[in-house]
């Protein structure tokens, strides 16, 4: 198996493929914080002391939390990398409940991935194995299990907890499974033709 394989350049939709990318990552954002809820990533008890430091120039004393379940990547990232000076910081609110900039980063980290995802589909077929799984897997190990540490956002690999491996696999592979879903959907309805996975050397249809 080619797993370099290309479709035929005359199939390709690459602007089409951005603007469903775009609102399959809306749609997908949910379904991956979904996945938290009943599999929470992060415990209130697990200490995240290597980030904890700055928190004394935002906060009192008596309010700072240094656990891993405030201290998320998304918190981290937009302190430490961006210098959100309170990534917590309502944006708007609805029915009395604070939606800050951490669900925000939620969201377009999620349209990114998304878009990425429908646009490589475009010109790569075999990125979309496993009806999207096996992007979902690669993602999970790129992100959280290279990327995240090395950045800092999260402690060593290795003393992460079984839980957050659990809770993060599930969440991406039912993340990408969704961002294939609406991908596949989309792109034939409003195509008609069905989804480009003929080789480079065929002859487009």
């Amino acid at each position: 198996m080619n797993i370099f394989e290309q479709t035929h350049p005359s199939r390709r939709r690459y602007g089409l493929a951005a603007i469903i990318g775009f609102i399959a990552g809306i749609v997908s954002s949910f379904v991956k914080w979904g996945a938290e809820h009943p599999l929470p990533p992060r415990s209130p008890s697990d200490l995240f002391n290597a980030a904890c430091a700055p928190e004394s120039l935002i906060r009192a004393a008596e309010q700072i939390d240094c656990s891993r379940n405030f201290l998320n990547p998304p918190y981290v990232f937009l302190r430490d990398w961006l210098g959100v000076i309170d990534p917590n910081e309502a944006v708007y609110t609805f029915a009395g409940h604070a939606f800050n900039w951490v669900g925000v980063t939620h969201i377009i980290f999620s349209i990114v991935f998304a878009v990425g995802y429908c646009v490589v589909a475009e010109q790569f077929p075999k990125i979309k194995l496993w009806q999207g799984l096996l992007a979902g897997a690669l993602a999970q190990l790129f992100v959280h299990l290279i990327t995240f540490p090395l950045m800092g956002l999260t402690p060593p690999v290795f003393s992460l907890p079984w839980y957050e491996h659990v809770s993060e696999i599930v969440g991406h592979l039912v993340w990408f499974w969704s961002i294939e879903i609406i991908r596949r959907d989309l792109r034939n309805r409003i195509t008609g033709e069905p989804d480009p996975e003929f080789p480079l050397s065929a002859r487009a249809h």
